[in-house]
């Protein structure tokens, strides 16, 4: 105790006399050992220190590397919190429009279940009909290859190939439209799960709300 009131009165004592510009540091090393000097060494400039005036009192406060870095992820933190909060409000409205939507659309399960069947339907018609068209020009592509290899004149080998070629980009063209239909189907069909979920949970929570 008297090693500090020793300390302060020295400290004190010293600032009475310094010229009126003049600066006093108070500084802490690495061990956590405090400073005071009229300037602060440039190898420990980095650990942060603090400017005095005559009497002592602080004027000036530089917070240490360690400190900002520190306060810095704090900052960084915060931001990314704050924006995460924000993603999440809108992915909250988003899903409140989307609930009212599915209610106000559908007053039954048997509706919803209904409504997705025929799509479902509807999109098994469209994939038959396009495995229907594929098919037929993959008969008349073996016909028109059979004769192909029966003819012997050049100009009508000719006319034969640009047909074979014709037929051949129209099976390309119905074998994608197949593809592509079937992933829409695959996709209806997840979506009709996810939906009636979605929708026996929504009846449950007004139910259940309604009580309350």
């Amino acid at each position: 105790m008297k090693s500090i009131l020793h300390k302060s009165s020295l400290l004190a004592l010293a600032l009475m006399y310094l010229p009126l510009e003049a600066t006093y540091y108070r500084w802490t090393d690495e061990n956590g050992k405090t400073h005071y000097s009229y300037s602060v060494p440039a190898n420990k400039s980095k650990l942060g220190h603090v400017e005095l005036n005559k009497q002592g009192l602080e004027k000036k406060r530089v917070i240490s590397e360690k400190r900002k870095k520190q306060l810095k992820e704090i900052a960084d933190l915060r931001a990314q919190e704050k924006k995460q909060a924000k993603i999440e409000s809108e992915k909250k409205k988003f899903q409140d429009a989307e609930d009212n939507l599915l209610l106000s659309v559908f007053s039954s399960e048997d509706e919803l279940v209904k409504a997705y069947n025929t799509k479902l339907q509807l999109a098994q018609v469209t994939i038959d009909l396009l495995k229907g068209r594929h098919k037929k020009q993959s008969e008349k592509l073996e016909v028109l290859e059979q004769k192909y290899e029966r003819m012997v004149d050049i100009k009508h080998k000719q006319v034969m190939e640009k047909q074979i070629d014709l037929v051949l980009d129209n099976l390309k063209i119905y074998q994608q439209a197949i593809t592509e239909n079937l992933i829409e189907k695959d996709k209806v069909n997840g979506e009709y799960e996810d939906t009636l979920k979605r929708f026996k949970d929504l009846v449950a929570r007004t139910k259940s709300e309604s009580k309350n």
